[in-house]
């Protein structure tokens, strides 16, 4: 009779139906071939379970390596995107840096990672990095995005870019992003995606910069009014209302009392009427303390 063949690893003894290769084997299984499967619909998500297998530092960086010479690629594809993001949230920020390095050093040009930020995958991988890499490493970065910001902020994918430096970004950049939106803040608060920065930038760092953008929001005629009316502009609406006192405040009241049939006839409007009719009463000692930030 002819040998029983021998048992496959869901056969064999003490092994449950569904089992898994371990770490070594399924790091095994993708190692010296990353790159060719990172482009396929199913490769890509099995070079990202071998990295979620292994415990190794040493072991995500070398599967890792096999990405050099490929980020600019993969900012393009579809799936090597999704293999980049894991690459990023697995390593050591500093075993991160060779893409950091491709995307800024060996780009094509200073406005290589603008690109990269505009582009439906690439902004991902971009965003990734700004969330897990430590702040001298991203200063780099956020400075060439910075050339572009305004730019970035209303274009549908780079606007997501610009909410994670106001949100992750050292508080530096941070500041100085706020201040390019002062500049332009007519131009922030009439556009549909920028208005989602503007959105974060008065939710995120230091209070006195939140007060300034608001401010420059209020001085642009009728544009808190119209920004009321929006999902993210009535944020900034509600933010006026809040935050700023005396004639800052008296003068936002008006604004928007002017077009409170309006505002009560859209979906955020509706919001910002209410909180208006609620909040004719006296400033509270914390908006006459972020009245006074900056006089005026």
């Amino acid at each position: 009779a002819a040998p029983a063949a021998a048992p496959t690893p869901e056969q064999a003894p003490g092994r449950a139906p569904g089992y898994e290769p371990g770490a070594g084997a399924r790091a095994s299984s993708v190692a010296g071939q990353v790159w060719r499967l990172a482009r396929d619909a199913n490769g890509c998500r099995e070079v990202q379970l071998a990295f979620e297998a292994l415990d190794d530092d040493e072991d995500r960086a070398a599967l890792a390596s096999e990405l050099r010479g490929h980020i600019w690629e993969a900012v393009r594809c579809p799936h090597a995107n999704h293999v980049v993001q894991k690459c990023i949230v697995s390593l050591q920020p500093e075993a991160a840096q060779f893409i950091i390095d491709e995307l800024v050093v060996n780009g094509c040009s200073p406005a290589g990672v603008s690109q990269a930020a505009r582009h439906r995958y690439g902004c991902r991988i971009v965003e990734r990095l700004i969330e897990h890499c430590t702040a001298p490493q991203v200063q780099q970065l956020i400075e060439a995005l910075m050339v572009d910001a305004v730019t970035l902020s209303k274009h549908p994918y780079g606007n997501y870019v610009m909410q994670h430096i106001l949100e992750h970004g050292p508080a530096e950049q941070r500041q100085k992003l706020t201040a390019l939106l002062v500049q332009h803040a007519h131009a922030a608060g009439s556009d549909c995606y920028a208005r989602a920065v503007v959105s974060k930038a008065l939710s995120h760092g230091a209070i006195e910069d939140q007060v300034m953008l608001a401010r420059a929001l209020l001085r642009e005629p009728g544009l808190i009014a119209t920004m009321a009316r929006t999902r993210h502009g009535h944020v900034a609406a509600k933010f006026v209302l809040q935050h700023l006192g005396g004639a800052d405040r008296a003068e936002a009241c008006r604004q928007l009392s002017e077009e409170v049939n309006v505002l009560r006839a859209s979906r955020y409007g509706r919001f910002v009427a209410a909180f208006l009719a609620s909040s004719d009463g006296p400033v509270s000692s914390q908006h006459m303390v972020h009245a006074a930030v900056g006089g005026g």
